[in-house]
């Protein structure tokens, strides 16, 4: 028998650890079946610590025996309790899968029942003589061990499903718990694998399963409370794992574990036997923590999927029906609307969108092509934070475990969607877009093939995007080329346009008072006047920019002059907003020709039954002017397109009054953006730079 204390003592220690820590748990204001067995697991294992502290002091056989009794009736309890709380520990779906585990549970607490009515038998420990100090095992020690050596290996399989399917935030709080459970499942699975090697119990195994059972504990306390997991919850998918690598990896590190554990054991060095089961235990330790490591598990899982695994996809067909969809398409539009069919047909994701960028310079991006998303804006603005954060990203994107780098304005729209995965659409390296993914119908996740796939389409999406993108500003540059070209030709239509101006006045010294004459000429001039404002001006819009004489003024002064001149005469209902603006460094003739003809715009937009709002506001870097209508709204294939010359949406229009006002803008150093959406009305927002004095003398 042992004479020292300290195997005593740490017997004792842990008894009082899992007392204390099952008081505790039992003391929550709100208790589940997993805080139940949690709380009767440590209170069986606190009854085969105390029976194991006892045996070490044991004086005869019949005492030792006696004890090893006591602690093999808490022993017995356990299996039960920990599997229930392995199996609800952490999970949203704790309820559920309770119930489909009944059979096994009912299973198992009449194989406790049974095995408890053999506590008091020789049937599994027996004394090897009747004046022996060895405790052997009894007829049915053997089945008890093998039973018992299944029932840890199933709490390990539920626990590391738990971590498999926990995020890393979620894998941060519960694998304190989940270790130290572990670690003491991993002592059983040594301590019955040790009894059906010998038929004999050691008693340093006692002292052993105290520090066991103490560092359980205490990561299990430290877990639970002070990382509580009241908002971890884990959904485990109960899809069975065919095959993975790990097995054979983890298997050869338990050989060569159990190898050397036997050569120590075998060296005759004092304490061989706990030495080796100190190291065994030190080495399952090491084990677990190098599989929580994201980057091996990710490394293994990538790697064991792509040369263990059968093809999830044949890769010809599928790259067949991208090349198809992607490349029939005539417009971004169709192309986005075929790729979200493509991406619904290969993954089944529940929702899709396909976003793209309408002008890189503003920070606009569009979304052009839906599946199942509703509710959310079809048009998001930043500053460049978008496209700088989409081309650092190299995989597809996780949304649901994103490391806070996301763009406020890209987070906002994220979580307002079920989108789980994002794709960036990049170019040369230069981002034009991404795709969002929601959930899979069938309830599973994006594997890895799934996301070699992904990559592979995004990158000849974009490149088709980019083509056409390329192709589009060649059709602007050609149209601008042809009409510089065609602007000489309206020029000397202008000299025509002179000339006969000139001989009207040549002919009215001879023939000015003849009245038939002067309507001739009154006429004429009439009538060359209007040819020539009208030539000249479409002229003048596109073939200079604007140089803008800059004066100070208020923007609120210059938009009542702009009222002012319609005197009632727009036939819609005209609200007018104003607040307390910086002042600003414009052109005022310009600027009113902005304004004026965003208001005609809007009242073209809406009839003589609409409403246009026009509000001044300051912002962070000035003042901006907001025109708002409520009238039919665009489409985006015709934002696209409404800064570009030649494209009218009326009727009668030459398409560059937009333009034109764009420009000028520019040419202030300011800025004018539309939002629209079909049916919801346009809104279009005029920014200009505060004046340099106004805002030294503000600060």
């Amino acid at each position: 028998m042992h004479e020292s204390l300290l195997p005593i003592m740490f017997a004792f220690l842990s008894v009082a650890l899992c007392g204390v820590l099952a008081l505790l748990i039992m003391a929550r204001a709100k208790r589940a079946a997993v805080h139940w067995s949690l709380a009767t697991a440590l209170g069986a294992l606190a009854v085969t610590q105390y029976g194991n502290g006892i045996s070490l002091v044991a004086e005869s056989g019949q005492d030792l025996l006696f004890w090893r009794r006591v602690a093999l009736a808490g022993e017995i309890s356990m299996p039960l309790c920990w599997l229930i709380f392995s199996v609800a520990f952490a999970r949203s779906n704790a309820a559920e899968l309770l119930r489909e585990w009944k059979p096994a549970f009912l299973a198992s607490g009449a194989l406790t029942l049974l095995f408890l009515g053999f506590v008091g038998s020789d049937r599994i420990f027996a004394l090897a003589s009747p004046d022996s100090t060895t405790v052997s095992l009894g007829a049915s020690g053997r089945i008890y061990a093998a039973l018992y050596l299944m029932a840890q290996a199933v709490i390990l399989a539920n626990l590391e499903q738990t971590l498999r399917h926990a995020g890393d935030r979620g894998r941060w709080y519960i694998k304190f718990p989940v270790v130290g459970l572990g670690l003491l499942s991993m002592y059983f699975l040594y301590q019955m694998s040790d009894l059906l090697l010998y038929s004999v119990w050691h008693p340093e195994l006692a002292w052993l399963s105290g520090i066991v059972t103490g560092v359980t504990c205490v990561l299990i306390g430290y877990g639970l409370f002070y990382r509580p997991t009241t908002d971890v919850q884990i959904y485990i998918s109960r899809k069975v794992v065919t095959g993975s690598l790990s097995f054979f990896l983890v298997g050869g590190v338990l050989i060569g574990t159990g190898l050397i554990a036997s050569v120590i054991r075998a060296s005759g060095l004092p304490g061989n036997m706990v030495l080796s089961a100190l190291f065994v235990l030190l080495a399952m330790t090491g084990l677990i923590f190098v599989l929580l490591s994201a980057h091996v598990r990710h490394g293994l899982s990538r790697f064991v999927e792509r040369h263990f695994f059968p093809h999830k996809y044949d890769y010809r067909t599928r790259w067949l029906e991208v090349m198809e969809a992607v490349g029939s398409g005539q417009t971004p539009d169709q192309i986005a609307w075929r790729a979200v069919d493509l991406f619904k047909g290969i993954f089944g994701a529940n929702s899709l969108a396909i976003w793209m960028a309408i002008d890189l310079e503003e920070g606009l991006w569009a979304r052009m092509a839906t599946h199942h998303v509703h509710g959310t804006p079809g048009q998001l603005n930043d500053t460049g934070a978008i496209k700088a954060w989409l081309e650092r990203q190299q995989e597809p994107f996780e949304v649901t475990q994103h490391d806070g780098t996301l763009p406020p304005v890209l987070e906002r729209d994220l979580q307002m969607t079920d989108a789980v995965l994002l794709l960036p659409l990049k170019a040369s390296s230069h981002a034009i877009g991404w795709v969002t993914l929601g959930p899979r119908a069938d309830g599973s996740g994006y594997s890895y093939q799934d996301r070699d796939l992904l990559r592979c389409i995004a990158a000849q999406l974009a490149d088709r995007l980019q083509h056409l993108m390329l192709a589009d500003r060649l059709l602007m540059a050609r149209e601008m080329e042809a009409f510089y070209e065609y602007s000489t030709f309206f020029l000397h239509d202008l000299k025509n346009f002179i000339a006969t101006l000139s001989l009207v006045v040549q002919n009215a010294e001879r023939h000015g008072e003849k009245p038939d004459f002067q309507r001739a000429a009154m006429m004429t001039i009439g009538s060359t006047v209007r040819k020539m404002t009208g030539l000249m001006g479409t002229v003048a819009a596109l073939s200079r920019d604007p140089a803008p004489k800059l004066q100070v003024l208020d923007l609120n002064t210059l938009v009542d002059e702009v009222l002012k001149g319609f005197h009632g005469a727009v036939g819609a209902t005209l609200i007018r907003q104003s607040h307390s603006l910086p002042l600003v460094e414009a052109d005022p003739d310009q600027l009113q020709q902005v304004v004026l003809n965003l208001i005609l715009n809007a009242q073209d937009a809406i009839g003589p039954d609409g409403r246009i709002i026009l509000r001044t506001e300051s912002d962070a870097q000035g003042a901006q002017l907001v025109v708002e209508d409520n009238g039919c709204g665009m489409d985006h294939a015709t934002i696209a397109g409404l800064f570009r010359p030649f494209r009218s949406t009326k009727g009668k229009g030459l398409g560059i009054g937009l333009y034109q006002c764009r420009k000028i803008l520019q040419a202030h150093g300011g800025t004018l953006n539309v939002v629209s959406e079909p049916g919801k009305g346009t809104r279009f927002v005029i920014r200009l730079r505060a004046h340099d004095a106004r805002r030294r003398q503000t600060t």
